[in-house]
Parts: C-alpha cells; sequence; structure tokens
C-alpha cells in the first residue's frame, strides 16, 4: 500500500506464543526497515496454549520486543474497551501518517480452552487465577459504564436480544432456501488454472456426484 501510495493501515495479530517465533521477528523487522504501513498486535492472554509466558522469553514486557526492530511498542490493558480503542486510534494514525508501524501487547485473558481437542486448562492453571481475571471481564465493565451513564438497562437488553434471536432465525431460513451445492462448486472456484492435483479431486468428485 505504501508503493502505491496509500495510507491504509494493515492490522495484523497474533499471540503471545506466536512472539517466540522466528517469522514474528522477521515481520516486524522488515516492517521497521521498510517503514511500513502496519500495527502489530499481541494479544497476549498468558499462555501460549498451555505454557506460561515467562517460560516462553525472558522479556519483561511483550512490547519491548519492538526495540530490536526500531519501531515503538506499547502495551495495554486488553481488557479495557476504550484503552485498546483509544491507542489502536492513535497507532493507527501514527501510522497512516507515515511513521513507520507500531506493536501493541494487549494484556489479557482465555476463560475457556485453547482448543477443543483435549485441552483441559485446569492441568496449568488455577481456579483461583480465572477467578481474578473474571473480575476484570471487559463485557461486565463495559456494561457497568453503559448502565452509569444510563446508556443500558435490562430492558434494553432483553430488546437486543430478542432482535438478534429473530435475525439469526431469519437468517437460518433464506440460508435453508438456498439449493445445496457439489463439492466440484467449491473446487472449480479455487484457481483460474486447475493444477493437476485438483482437476484429480474434481474428477473424482464428479464421479461420485454422477451416481
Amino acid at each position: 500500500m505504501k508503493k502505491r501510495g496509500k495510507n491504509n493501515v494493515v492490522f495484523t495479530y497474533t499471540g503471545d506464543g506466536g512472539t517466540s517465533q522466528g517469522d514474528f521477528y522477521e515481520a516486524i523487522n522488515f516492517a521497521g526497515s521498510y517503514q511500513a504501513n502496519g500495527v502489530f498486535y499481541v494479544q497476549n492472554n498468558g499462555f501460549a496454549i498451555s505454557v506460561p509466558r515467562e517460560h516462553q522469553t525472558a522479556a519483561t514486557t511483550l512490547a519491548q520486543k519492538a526495540v530490536a526492530a526500531g519501531i515503538p511498542g506499547i502495551q495495554v490493558d486488553g481488557m479495557d474497551p476504550f484503552a485498546v480503542y483509544t491507542v489502536s486510534k492513535q497507532a493507527r494514525e501514527w501510522t497512516a501518517n507515515g511513521n513507520g508501524p507500531v506493536l501493541i501487547e494487549t494484556v489479557t485473558y482465555r476463560y475457556g480452552a485453547h482448543t477443543l481437542s483435549g485441552d483441559d486448562p485446569t492441568r496449568y492453571r488455577s481456579q483461583e487465577l480465572n477467578d481474578e481475571w473474571q473480575k476484570k471481564d471487559p463485557l461486565i465493565r463495559f456494561r457497568n459504564y453503559l448502565e452509569n451513564k444510563g446508556l443500558w438497562s435490562e430492558e434494553k437488553e432483553e430488546e437486543v436480544m430478542e432482535n438478534a434471536r429473530q435475525e439469526i432465525k431469519d437468517a437460518i431460513a433464506e440460508a435453508d432456501k438456498v439449493p445445496k451445492q457439489k463439492v466440484t462448486d467449491f473446487l472449480n472456484n479455487m484457481f483460474e488454472e486447475q493444477p493437476q492435483n485438483i482437476q484429480e479431486q474434481i474428477k473424482f468428485y464428479e464421479a461420485k456426484e454422477s451416481k
């Protein structure tokens, strides 16, 4: 985008574990060298699946990893919607104005499991830690703020939820009207010129669909 003369900004996202990968350093180094229009978001929830952050790196913060690339690094409370919005807006303006990329570390928490394939968070996190972070739940904090400002209520919430439920029902009903697609419909839209392996898959499914 910079070569095209545009001031658009690309936001990229990774987790705390991702900052231990080589391509993370390559990316921020490359972006810093070329003053790319990018904002690197690091969602630090304290665990790379089950590995605590302090076992991943000796760095005090993940934001300071930006120093090696010569770009600004900012740490923000990822459980505070207003703080995240403010920092994101400032980073976007900074980058769009030609000042180069920015790295933002949002300190947050993952309440549930990392995946649904056998990850049991109770094996590496205590209930006490979970309870402590529950007090910082951004949805609860934001709701309390809106209620204190007179901008939200139980009645308003029920109205919004009922509208959402109806929209979902309508969307499902509309989707059910769409004719069932063939597998080959998806494969035919993957490439302008189909490679050999895709051609073989298309022939395989065409034979199945013709039965």
